[in-house]
């Protein structure tokens, strides 16, 4: 029987229920329930208001991943339960705390998703805390690194899981073990390292296999991990379906935490009527009685110590003998009949998909079509977030990760590029060049201009950026926002325009119909529409639709001006290849990294792009600013002033060498331009580059109203006011050193500020 609550602690549901359910819409107020309550209450020592943000971050973060409706009956969710990649152990630790095992060597990225992997862990951990004894003692999560590769590491994941465990969690989390191997101090997880001290403090804690022993009982531990428990994982994923399902409802999942409030959710987002809403969500209550099989799979409570006799479950579980998960004769709910089917630790399975290594890949796999390399296996996926400092060639790379090469097809003939099919939303013939930067009368000469930042100094400069900024964004950020779309965001307050968004080609084959959805603007330049695309710097899951992008609008040149991380921070995916002859797939793209030629300031990749679909080949031109400090802007402007220069240079002989193969405007096609967020050091190259081109054709320049028109296609471009006061600056030392002006003297002392 479930422990009884105090009467401080029954007032405290009450509470707690009273001030969800007032927040809810009145069609779904009633979906959340005592136990759910109860839940959320026990993480947080029965403090209503952090309970009910610990519930609001929960839910949220569901929503952000698109997580309304958890069906262990479809795929992918079905493979990814069992091929056993994470799994909660029968045993406790000395302390009562439940163990959860998540074995990096059965991830591969490129045959899963980020969504199907954090169905599986919420679905599973969902039932772990139906324990009372759980959400007392709390959980221990193992990350087990032991035998995998760097094809099984996925920055972003780990960081989805560890936020979701840290503070969005209904359960308190005692201790995360991370197992390491010798990858784990390799230079990649330099920054996964930092994350996760960062993230969880003192309740971190990184051992070595056979030291786990030593803070996890050895017969709560699986036999690779130096214990002696076994356990089946098969009938553990049985045990939760059982838990999960209501036969009176058709077998149809009943119960998980917050579920019904979140199916809710879905339903509204199809336009569903609030009453249908509320006729098809099922209510979250504690689920009832199993339906009485032979060998009743109890698996005691939850996480039960094999130590103990009896199950100890909730309320209304089948009490019966403890030990080993047994399974019984009874049917599978994916229709094989399983017998004493034995996973212990994590072992050979009778079934080739239980194993997570050779199963075929899910339905919403990212592998593409039709590409495999020559052993027949699916290439190793090589999208993860690096942290490994951009500039340093020479990151110490997993010895299994050479072989690469052997599974590349050669690359074809090379492709003419031909004009994108989409410029922008504008009215307007495609290659006539209007722009919102014409040269229009007014603005300052040089001359003005440095009268201008001499008499408003830099206060003043700085007052005039704020006007700006406190103008309303120009159009609607409607796209940006949709449920589907945020996940693919990687700053949740930094979105594109309705009217300015770069729109994908929609996949055919794909059912979500945000396919078309990236995080890019098109911007115009001097005299030229849609000169730039400024974009977000690509996340491990968007590194298709990058590629997609560049492939579509014919894009030769790629600007970044931020380095994949800076101050320990990942500022941006690694998403082209590091090295040399190195080549990485991402969709049906091939992205080869032929030349590397380093500069001082900057570094500079040839690229070479391969359309697996169309058999076809182009050369992009990769640029890599080093310079940029990680504090405020730079002293000088010289750095930023040659390397602008050689963009420019080579985006000029690139649309040269086309010839007559290209008859889009003659421009050329638009630069892709990128830092972190796409707006801060984007905004403020974009703006360097308009008002220098500017200043060369009519001698005059206007950097307020080049902002001001910037921002209505990139929405907050120049992010912060010393990027704006830099501007003025790296605009007047172009004029001295090109001879337009002579030397001018600064008083004003140079102030550092934290900018993107």
């Amino acid at each position: 029987m479930a422990e009884a609550l105090t009467t401080q602690e029954e007032l405290a549901v009450e509470e707690f229920l009273g001030e969800v359910r007032s927040r809810e819409q009145p069609h779904s107020a009633s979906l959340v329930s005592e136990p759910t309550a109860v839940k959320f209450l026990m993480a947080r020592k029965f403090d209503v208001s952090r309970a009910i943000k610990l519930f609001e971050a929960y839910k949220n973060t569901r929503i952000k991943e698109g997580i309304f409706n958890i069906n262990p009956d479809e795929e992918p969710l079905r493979s990814e339960l069992l091929c056993g990649k994470f799994t909660v152990l029968p045993g406790r630790d000395a302390k009562g705390a439940a163990l959860a095992l998540f074995t990096a060597q059965l991830h591969q990225p490129d045959v899963t998703t980020h969504k199907a992997v954090l169905q599986a862990i919420i679905y599973q951990l969902d039932k772990a805390i139906e324990s009372l004894q759980t959400q007392r003692d709390g959980l221990i999560f193992i990350y087990d690194m032991t035998n995998s590769s760097y094809g099984n590491f996925d920055y972003e994941l780990c960081v989805k899981i560890l936020d979701l465990l840290k503070g969005a969690f209904p359960a308190r989390l005692k201790c995360v073990f991370i197992v390491s191997s010798p990858l784990w101090f390799r230079a990649p997880f330099a920054v996964l390292r930092l994350f996760v001290r960062e993230k969880l403090r003192e309740r971190v804690c990184t051992v070595k296999a056979h030291e786990l022993a030593n803070h996890i009982p050895v017969s709560s531990l699986p036999e690779h991990l130096g214990g002696t428990s076994q356990y089946s994982h098969v009938a553990w994923i049985q045990s939760c379906v059982n838990a999960h399902t209501d036969p009176a409802l058709d077998d149809q999942p009943t119960h998980d935490c917050v579920g019904s409030l979140l199916r809710s959710y879905s339903l509204e987002c199809g336009n569903t009527s609030a009453g249908a809403t509320m006729s098809q969500a099922h209510t979250d209550v504690a689920p009832g009685p199993e339906p009485a099989v032979t060998n009743s799979n109890c698996y005691g409570d939850r996480n039960a110590n094999p130590h103990n006799n009896h199950c100890d479950g909730s309320e209304g579980r089948t009490r019966g003998p403890a030990g080993p998960y047994l399974l019984g004769h009874h049917q599978h709910w994916n229709g094989s009949a399983l017998s004493g089917v034995n996973m212990a630790g994590g072992g050979s399975s009778p079934n080739a998909n239980m194993n997570g290594c050779g199963r075929s890949p899910p339905p919403q796999s990212d592998t593409p079509p039709g590409h495999q390399n020559l052993n027949g296996d699916a290439p190793v996926c090589r999208e993860s977030d690096s942290p490994g400092p951009p500039q340093n060639d020479n990151v110490e790379e997993d010895p299994e990760e050479d072989e690469d090469e052997e599974g590349v097809p050669p690359l074809p003939q090379k492709a003419l590029p031909r004009p994108p099919q989409q410029p922008s939303s504008r009215e307007k013939d495609p290659y006539v060049e209007v722009s919102v930067h014409m040269p229009e009368p007014g603005g300052m000469s040089v001359n003005d201009l440095v009268d201008h930042v001499k008499r408003r100094k830099k206060k003043g400069i700085y007052q005039e950026y704020e006007e700006i900024r406190k103008e309303p964004p120009a159009g609607t950020f409607d796209y940006s926002k949709k449920l589907a779309n945020q996940i693919k965001n990687r700053y949740s307050d930094v979105l594109c325009l309705d009217q300015s968004r770069v729109r994908l080609c929609e996949l055919c084959d794909d059912e979500d119909e945000t396919s078309d959805y990236i995080n890019a603007s098109f911007m115009d330049g001097y005299k030229r529409s849609n000169a730039y695309i400024a974009t977000q710097g690509p996340l491990p899951k968007t590194f298709e639709d990058f590629w997609r992008m560049v492939w579509e609008q014919t894009v030769l040149l790629i600007v970044m001006t931020t380095r994949v991380v800076e101050r320990g921070r990942v500022k941006c995916g690694q998403y082209w290849p590091l090295e040399e002859s190195r080549t990485e797939q991402h969709g049906y793209f091939l992205v080869r990294n032929m030349h590397i030629q380093g500069f001082q300031d900057f570094k500079l990749s040839h690229l070479e792009l391969y359309n697996t679909q169309t058999g076809e080949k182009r050369e992009i031109s990769h640029y890599l600013y080093v310079s940029w400090p990680d504090f405020g802007v730079p002293k000088c402007a010289s750095a930023m002033l040659d390397f602008r220069e050689h963009v420019q240079q080579r985006q000029e002989a690139a649309v040269r060498s086309l010839g007559s193969s290209w008859t889009g405007p003659p421009g050329g096609p638009p630069v892709v331009v990128h830092c972190s967020a796409g707006i801060g050091r984007t905004g403020t190259f974009c703006t360097l580059d308009i008002c220098l081109s500017r200043l060369e054709d009519t001698g005059t320049v206007d950097v307020r109203q080049t902002v001001r028109r910037m921002r209505t296609q990139r929405a907050f471009s120049i992010q912060t006011w010393d990027q704006y006061y830099f501007c003025y600056t790296a605009i007047i030392e172009y004029a001295q050193r090109n001879g337009k002006l002579s030397p001018v003297q600064w008083s004003d002392s140079d102030l550092e500020t934290d900018s993107e």
